[in-house]
C-alpha cells in the first residue's frame, strides 16, 4: 500500500545516511549553495542497519531444469556464493576474472565462441555487492551442444581455480587489458559517477583510481592465481538450464552433476 512505500522512504532516505556524488562541469563553490537550497531543510533521522549477515557457502550438487519446448538454444547458468565486495586483493580478483569471463577475448569466450562457435557470447565473474557476491557464469548455447558446453564450463572453472594457472603471455595480456583501456573506461560522466560510487560502497581510498594503473602493474601472476582460488569453487556450483528438455535432459543427467530438479510449464 501507499503507506508502506512512504514509510520505507522515510526510514531510509535521510541526510545522515546519504552521500551526494556530482559529476560534470561544476565547482564546489557553485555546487554547495545549490545543495543547501535543495536539501537544507532535510531533517536527520535514525538510520537502521542493513542485514548483511554471512550466509553459508553454496552446497552445490544441484541442477534445475526448466523446460522450453522447441527452444533453439539452451540457457546455462552456473553459480555459487563467493566473497564480499571490497576485498584487500580486489585488484587481483578483478584482473583474473576479466581474463576468465569479462572481456571479448576471455577464456570463456575463446573456448565456447571463438574456438567452438557454440554460442554468441558467454560471461563469467562476480556481481557487484557490498555483501557476499554471487559468482555467475551465463551463456546461451546451441541445443545440440548443451551437454558438451557444460563440460567445457566445468573445465574452465577448474582451470581458473588452479588446474590451469594464468601465466606467461596470457598474464601479460591480461595486465595490458587492465591498464591500456583506462582512458576509454572513464570517458563519460556516468563512468566517473560509478567510480565514485565504488569508492563509497567499498571504502576505497580517495586516490584508488589515481593509483589504479601502477597498482595493477605491480600485481604478479601468483597473486591473480591465489585470488582466483579463493573466489571460484567449481564443486559448489548450482546449475540452471532452460531449454528443450526432450533433447537435452538425458545428456545433462549423464553428467552426474547432482540432484536434478525439473520444472515445466508455469513456475
Amino acid at each position: 500500500k501507499r503507506a508502506d512505500l512512504t514509510e520505507w522512504h522515510r526510514t531510509w532516505f535521510v541526510p545522515n545516511n546519504t552521500t551526494v556524488i556530482v559529476t560534470g562541469d561544476v565547482t564546489l563553490k557553485q555546487l554547495v549553495p545549490e545543495l543547501e537550497r535543495a536539501f537544507g531543510a532535510w531533517k536527520a533521522g535514525a538510520t537502521p542497519k542493513k542485514n548483511l549477515a554471512t550466509v553459508p557457502r553454496t552446497a552445490g550438487k544441484k541442477v534445475y531444469l526448466i523446460d522450453k519446448p522447441d527452444a533453439p538454444q539452451s540457457l546455462l547458468v552456473a553459480a555459487h556464493i563467493s566473497e564480499t565486495g571490497g576485498q584487500p586483493d580486489e585488484l587481483a580478483i578483478e584482473s583474473v576474472l576479466r581474463n576468465f569471463g569479462g572481456i571479448s577475448t576471455s577464456r570463456l569466450m575463446r573456448n565456447l565462441r571463438l574456438d567452438k562457435h557454440w554460442t554468441y557470447g558467454v560471461r563469467g565473474g562476480l556481481n557487484e555487492a557490498r555483501g557476499q557476491r554471487p559468482f555467475i557464469i551465463s551463456t546461451a548455447v546451441q541445443t545440440d551442444k548443451t551437454k558438451e558446453s557444460i563440460l567445457e564450463l566445468i573445465q574452465e572453472m577448474r582451470g581458473v581455480a588452479g588446474a590451469r594457472p594464468i601465466a606467461g603471455e596470457e598474464f601479460a595480456s591480461a595486465m595490458r587489458n587492465q591498464t591500456l583501456g583506462l582512458p576509454g573506461r572513464f570517458d563519460s560522466l556516468n563512468a566517473l559517477e560509478n567510480a565514485a560510487l565504488s569508492l563509497v560502497n567499498y571504502g576505497y581510498p580517495d586516490d584508488y583510481y589515481a593509483k589504479y594503473a601502477s597498482s595493477v602493474r605491480a600485481l604478479t601472476a601468483d597473486q591473480l592465481n591465489a585470488a582466483a582460488k579463493r573466489i571460484v569453487h567449481p564443486d559448489e556450483v548450482i546449475w540452471i538450464v532452460v531449454g528443450d528438455l526432450k533433447k537435452v535432459e538425458a545428456g545433462i543427467r549423464e553428467l552426474g552433476l547432482g540432484e536434478v530438479v525439473r520444472y515445466s510449464g508455469e513456475m
